[in-house]
């Protein structure tokens, strides 16, 4: 089901973007803006509907790069990092540790009832 839902200051920054269209603070705004608030496929799409006109492709060119960068950036800041390994000497040596200790307590354990 798609997302009916309409950002108001998407809208209004992309209004911006249009009407100022070389002004790179105008671009930077809007792609701020939809990197926060998780719009980035709405303004690709944007940018991608005016690749075909040929007074702004170059621009829009541009900006879907930096879009593509923007969100390889925030798929690598959520990476998740791979849980460090116990060495096995360590998990070896806690074992050992711990059969010494039962088999001490055993051994006092069974001479004492015997």
């Amino acid at each position: 089901m798609a997302d009916d839902r309409v950002d108001p200051v998407l809208e209004a920054l992309w209004k911006r973007v249009l009407d100022a269209w070389e002004d790179p603070k105008a671009h930077a705004a809007a792609l701020e803006h939809a990197v926060r608030s998780e719009s980035l496929p709405e303004l690709a799409g944007r940018y991608r509907a005016l690749v075909a006109e040929p007074a702004r492709s170059h621009e829009a060119k541009v900006r879907l790069d930096a879009i593509v960068a923007s969100a390889m950036a925030m798929l690598d800041a959520t990476k998740a990092t791979p849980k460090a390994r116990v060495p096995v000497g360590i998990t070896l040596t806690a074992f050992a540790v711990c059969a010494v200790i039962l088999g001490w307590l055993a051994w006092i354990l069974f001479a004492r009832s015997g």
